[in-house]
């Protein structure tokens, strides 16, 4: 009777399934922490024996973890990221030589012990992908490494049993998988039949084989040894797994070379039960000797071509959070080559709160969302006219056509609009202004909106000051000063623009003695003046009987968009400085060109802009506070202090109030050569 025909044992390969919570967090980690790095990265994968069907492998955003710990009846697979910055470098990337590499790591394993240490390393993949993070499109290729040789055999026409099929053998193994402490000792193991009774105990690899030892399993009873993995498959053919397993026992044992094995393939059914579970007998095949042996494991996609695959992941993502990963995008990648110690947080965390929803308060607002800042408030009491869509940039005409809306409100519906993760809201109020009496009749109404704007004054970081007329920006400047807030004033004129940073009110012991260079003076931000320092009158009623031309901002269109732009920038690079508000302003003494002005990380920091479309020319100007400031002045907030509605009735009642209380209405009247540039010269926007 001749010897048996025999056949190649086939595997079920691996069918990878990707949670959309992998590329999630894979975009979250290549734009804060990978950036342009495109090295190999460690993740894990994992499968499950329970009532498993399609040999399934599935990645989820646990696979970054630094420490992974797998779900009940799950089994941790080792793998290996290669995420390409281009889609040409995916494309070009030697292919074969990445199996390659990554099998002769899973060789390297085996020879050096590892894989005993730890089975589960015994299950090895790796992804090959590319993340657009602007489409929101993956391109990627699982692998499952496993050298092309040995092949092991069955005999022909042979079949696995069932575990079932074996009382005694399925008994004990199930008493004794269900009480494994983890998925190390469950995933591949060993079962030997006791020598002096009926039982059978587990081992852990490393306690039978000895990689120094070539004599592993020699001379031992193979009728007492089962070789058990914990199978994915729900097939009669095992899966992929046990190609691996095989290739670990011929290199590591090589005295089991061309005989029988029994082999386990433990499948679990619920409730807890082991009986579909299969046994096969299996013909241990020789090693391959060759140093250069080919790999496979590259996974076809879902028509069978041995092609990548590509997913979208735009119409499954939340929208909003769709919106929030594509606007922050552009701020991150600034920090992958440019600026690293941007501080894009303090930006999302800071409050702004908007005085005046016109021209300015628009522009001022689209530069905020630019930069990603997601608490924005507006202050407005006006309504939308059809003069307003074509300068206002968060208007359109039905706006107008409605005739009724109002700008606080709809510039704040309309950027969440543009950006729904942008916590805004809008305040129809009138900001009380000093000169303009409030009659008994007007005072409930006055006091309402003092305490709204009062209110929104505390609850933020940054005021802006985007009103159309001097003396509407005396309160927040007040305000702004008492409360230690930082502020941004913005004013326009024909051709000609302001753009200054108000002195800071905090105490920071170091930045009040800001280091002095040779040919620079130097103000420190604490005594850096505020937008009325500069006058020697108070605000007073400048609405009064002007003519229409005087009424409206009379301006050339692209003014407002280049002073908003530098209200904006000016606050980030405020925010980016390490004395914040405090930050000092230098200037050259005597006009000297040749020094150097300090810069923090986004460039210098000026106390003040003023432009001119006229010559296309900007100067920067820094003045110190004024001890007589009507409204930043220590004897002004003193006076809010003790006396708050009171005093505040008072200033708006009299044009005079001001002056006599800071002492300004006994001044000579000063040489205009003294004041370097008019406020009266800039008029504001709309």
């Amino acid at each position: 009777m001749g010897d048996p025909q025999l056949e190649v044992l086939q595997y079920v390969p691996f069918k990878s399934f990707v949670q959309a919570s992998f590329w999630h967090k894979l975009a979250e980690i290549k734009i804060d922490v990978d950036k342009l790095s495109d090295g190999p990265r460690e993740i894990y994968g994992y499968y499950t024996n329970a009532n498993a069907k399609e040999c399934l492998f599935e990645v989820d955003y646990s696979a970054f973890n630094s420490e992974f710990t797998p779900m009940k009846f799950n089994y941790t697979s080792f793998g290996t990221l290669y995420n390409k910055n281009t889609i040409e470098g995916f494309k070009e990337c030697d292919k074969v030589a990445l199996l390659t590499s990554e099998g002769q790591k899973f060789l390297e394993d085996i020879t050096t012990g590892r894989i005993l240490e730890d089975p589960r390393r015994i299950s090895r993949f790796f992804i090959l992908s590319f993340a657009d993070l602007k489409t929101h499109k993956y391109y990627y290729w699982f692998a499952f490494p496993a050298p092309l040789h040995p092949n092991a055999e069955i005999i022909s026409g042979s079949r696995p049993t069932l575990l079932k099929d074996s009382p005694e053998l399925s008994q004990h193994l199930e008493a004794i998988y269900f009480n494994l402490p983890s998925d190390q000792s469950k995933s591949f193991f060993i079962l030997r039949k006791n020598e002096d009774d009926d039982g059978f105990k587990h081992y852990n690899l490393k306690d039978c084989i000895n990689v120094q030892n070539l004599d592993n399993f020699k001379d031992v009873n193979l009728e007492t040894i089962y070789f058990c993995f914990s199978d994915p498959c729900g097939t009669d053919k095992p899966s992929w797994l046990l190609r691996l397993y095989l290739v670990c026992i011929s290199y590591l044992c090589p005295s089991l070379h061309n005989k029988h094995i029994k082999v386990v393939g433990v499948r679990m059914k619920t409730p807890k039960t082991l009986g579909e579970s299969l046994v096969w007998d299996i013909i241990v095949p020789v090693n391959s000797k060759n140093s250069e042996v080919p790999f496979v494991g590259w996974e076809p996609n879902a028509a069978g071509k041995m092609i990548p695959r590509c997913v979208s992941m735009a119409d499954s993502m939340d929208p909003a959070k769709l919106a929030e990963n594509s606007v922050y995008l552009n701020l991150k990648l600034m920090k992958w080559r440019i600026m690293p110690n941007l501080d894009l947080d303090i930006l999302t965390r800071t409050r702004c709160l908007l005085f005046g929803a016109g021209t300015l308060g628009c522009a001022v607002a689209r530069n905020l969302l630019g930069w990603g800042f997601k608490n924005i408030t507006f202050l407005d009491s006006g309504k939308i006219h059809f003069s307003n869509p074509v300068r206002q940039t968060l208007y359109i005409h039905a706006d107008a056509v409605d005739g009724n809306k109002r700008k606080a409100l709809t510039a704040a519906e309309r950027i969440k609009q543009i950006n729904p993760n942008v916590v805004s809201t809008g305040h129809v109020v009138q900001v009380p202004m000093p000169g303009h009496p409030v009659g008994d009749s007007m005072r409930s109404e006055v006091l309402q909106n003092l305490d709204v704007i009062e209110n929104a004054v505390k609850n933020c970081d940054v005021i802006f000051l985007l009103t159309d007329s001097r003396e509407s920006r005396w309160l927040p400047t007040l305000l702004g000063s008492y409360h230690k807030k930082i502020v941004i004033n913005a004013a326009l004129g024909f051709d000609s623009y302001l753009v200054m940073r108000h002195g800071g009110h905090k105490v920071l012991e170091e930045a009040l003695h800001p280091q002095q260079i040779d040919g620079l003076h130097c103000i420190s931000g604490a005594n850096l003046g505020c937008y009325f320092c500069n006058d020697v009158t108070a605000p007073g009623d400048s609405l009064r009987d002007r003519t229409l031309d005087q009424q409206c901002t009379v301006t050339r269109p692209g003014i407002s968009n280049i002073a908003a732009s530098y209200a904006v920038e000016l606050l980030v690079s405020i925010l980016q400085h390490k004395y914040k508000e405090l930050a000092p302003a230098y200037y050259a003494v005597n006009n000297q060109k040749d020094v150097s002005i300090p810069e923090g990380l986004l460039g210098i920091l000026p106390h003040s802009i003023r432009g001119m479309l006229g010559t296309f020319e900007n100067i920067l100007p820094a003045t110190a506070k004024f001890s007589q400031c009507v409204a930043c002045s220590q004897i002004v907030l003193d006076e809010y202090e003790n006396r708050k509605i009171d005093f505040l009735f008072d200033v708006f009642n009299s044009t005079k109030y001001l002056e006599d209380l800071t002492g300004i209405s006994t001044l000579a009247v000063c040489d205009s050569e003294i004041i370097e540039c008019e406020d009266s010269d800039f008029e504001m926007s709309d």
